[in-house]
């Protein structure tokens, strides 16, 4: 999921492939990171109907900024031609070196945020104001972190070829070449320094791991609510199919990173990591902007469904009740929206990256037992 940073994708070495390659870095770094995720942004934050939870925000923040970041040589267009300007080039370095362990902190905080979400118990779920904040500024810090280790080596080594012409030594570590230069990746200003892009690679990697495991354990927890409240009597009312499909599609996709992370470490050898980390945005626009509430927003002109009228209610089950395993898959106490629509043709099945641990099902599809137990909040 990182981009590399070694003397590997040069232009040289793409040779006929290097212009196209570049105009698709650039495509889906400014199409995507740098104006669809912005509205999708915009809408979370200004729209009243669509609401998601500050960990999703961040999540698509970061790949903002890393929209940005990758293509300042091509706001100022020096991104072909002789090499940009070194105080550019550094600036573009530094900020690059943190992106993605701000990437997998982002997403990792996300995933904890869904898997506690899920489990149902709304008193646990609940985050403090302290626990938030420290969830939305870990990425920013990982961030800074790898960008100040990055400008801290790449200012040394300018400094120290700079005082190699003044004072004419001949140490061995001057007889390097230039490090901090577009030409070392052909898409962006990158410094080659080995251990520095190991050190970031291998943070990335664990990020990763964190994500994957978060991501199968919330899988199992959705899979087994979905049995238990079909044994239960739900049908296929009681969790939303998207979920599964939006999951899987995400840890994927972020499984694949940590493979490509892997072989990076191995061997950094071509442009798969600067396009696979290009396309990351796209992802995760596909994955969240394209939720049935996201969507209607958006299609304001399209007539509006018929209103409907929601009432939260607790369906308190207690697991000793049912030994024989009828519904002991379900959590102690797990909360229900109820959806009242008397008009079947416009009810829609509910997007389960609201993050919230609510579950949508049908009024008629509850037993009588669960009925008389509803009460609105």
């Amino acid at each position: 999921m990182a981009p590399t940073f070694e003397i590997r994708a040069t232009e040289r070495e793409l040779g006929r492939w290097a212009p196209g390659l570049l105009d698709v870095w650039i495509f889906f770094n400014l199409i995507v990171n740098t104006i669809l995720l912005p509205l999708l942004v915009a809408t979370f934050l200004l729209s009243s109907r669509v609401k998601r939870h500050p960990t999703l925000v961040n999540v698509c923040l970061t790949w903002i900024f890393s929209g940005e970041f990758s293509l300042l040589l091509f706001y100022a267009n020096q991104y072909k031609g002789p090499e940009p300007n070194k105080v550019l080039c550094i600036i573009q370095t530094t900020l690059l070196y943190g992106i993605t362990p701000m990437w997998s902190v982002a997403v990792l905080m996300l995933f904890y945020y869904m898997l506690k979400a899920i489990r149902g118990d709304y008193a646990k779920k609940e985050i403090s104001w302290p626990k938030l904040v420290v969830m939305l500024a870990a990425p920013y810090i990982a961030q800074i972190t790898f960008s100040i280790a990055a400008f801290c080596v790449g200012s040394l080594m300018i400094f120290t070829r700079c005082h190699k012409k003044l004072t004419k030594n001949a140490q061995i570590s001057w007889n390097h070449p230039d490090r901090v230069d577009r030409a070392h990746r052909y898409f962006y200003c990158a410094l080659d320094h080995r251990q520095l892009a190991i050190a970031m690679g291998a943070f990335t990697s664990i990020m990763c791991v964190g994500i994957v495991i978060l991501e199968v354990h919330l899988i199992v927890i959705a899979y087994r609510n979905q049995r238990g409240l079909r044994n239960a009597g739900q049908g296929k009312n009681g969790v939303d199919f998207q979920f599964f499909l939006r999951v899987l599609v995400f840890g994927a996709f972020i499984a694949f990173g940590v493979i490509v992370n892997f072989v990076y470490l191995i061997a950094p050898t071509s442009t798969a990591p600067d396009i696979f980390a290009a396309m990351a945005g796209t992802v995760v626009f596909l994955v969240f902007g394209t939720q049935p509430d996201v969507l209607r927003v958006w299609c304001f002109w399209r007539r509006r469904p018929k209103s409907t009228s929601s009432i939260q209610v607790n369906v308190m089950i207690d697991q000793e009740i049912n030994e024989g395993g009828s519904t002991d898959e379900l959590p102690k106490s797990q909360p229900f929206v109820i959806i009242e629509d008397n008009n079947d043709e416009h009810r829609e099945a509910p997007s389960v990256f609201d993050l919230t641990s609510n579950m949508r099902i049908n009024a008629g599809s509850l037993p009588p037992s669960y009925k008389s137990a509803s009460s609105p909040r």
